[in-house]
């Protein structure tokens, strides 16, 4: 399973939605095995960044799939400087990402705050990430409009696949199940905002949310016990 939630922001989403404030989302792959290129086939090639082994890979907080042919820029800063102050960055990337979602720094880090920063998405964060050998460090990208949640259990698992209930009072606000990045989307509100949201999941202990600063230091972590 994967391990702690990095502040990320990332976030693979709902698969299964009942109110029209969720988006859902897949993996949709497309087989192109033994189709001949087409015109419009290179120019897409064309406007994606070089093929090759890469050392980090832009995800889809949405669907958990790669954001393919994606311009990004990504820079580090050092975990010693607080991330709410100016801290002094390091460019390790700018351009677009390859048909894997994959790019290759520039520049070594170990230990370091990873920004991500692209059009239509929220700046994305991990934190103390390190470049290893034969591994790629993940980064989740969430969407700008929105509000997103990622569900652990009290171990910082992800809780993927797991169904969600979010109540006011007795109202059924919205159903929501997680993706395989154990993420969900508020498309068009902030759950949290007024009255309490009480959160419930089959196997689990129910939540009662009063506000977002309840949610973990990015506001949006929610956290399950059996």
């Amino acid at each position: 399973m994967r391990g702690q939630l990095w502040g990320l922001v990332a976030l693979a989403l709902v698969g299964c939605v009942t109110t029209k404030d969720a988006v859902g989302g897949g993996d949709a792959r497309l087989d192109e095995a033994g189709r001949p290129d087409a015109p419009e086939d290179r120019k897409r090639q064309a406007s994606c960044g070089a093929e090759g082994k890469g050392d980090l890979v832009l995800l889809d907080g949405r669907t958990g799939g790669p954001l393919t042919c994606l311009e990004v820029t990504i820079t580090t800063e050092p975990m010693s400087c607080a991330a709410s102050t100016d801290c002094p960055s390091t460019p390790v990337f700018r351009g677009l990402t390859n048909k894997q979602g994959q790019v290759l720094s520039t520049t070594p880090f170990a230990q370091a705050r990873v920004i991500a920063v692209a059009d239509g998405f929220a700046p994305a964060t991990v934190t103390n990430a390190s470049l290893k050998p034969n591994a790629v460090v993940e980064i989740e990208l969430m969407p700008a409009e929105g509000y997103w949640l990622k569900v652990l259990d009290a171990d910082g698992n992800y809780l993927a696949d797991t169904s969600l209930t979010f109540k006011q009072g007795d109202a059924v606000i919205a159903q929501l199940r997680t993706n395989v990045l154990a993420n969900v989307l508020f498309t068009q509100r902030q759950p949290f905002s007024g009255q309490p949201v009480t959160v419930e999941a089959q196997g689990f202990q129910s939540v009662v949310v009063n506000d977002a600063s309840e949610l973990g230091e990015d506001g949006h972590t929610l956290v399950l016990k059996r």
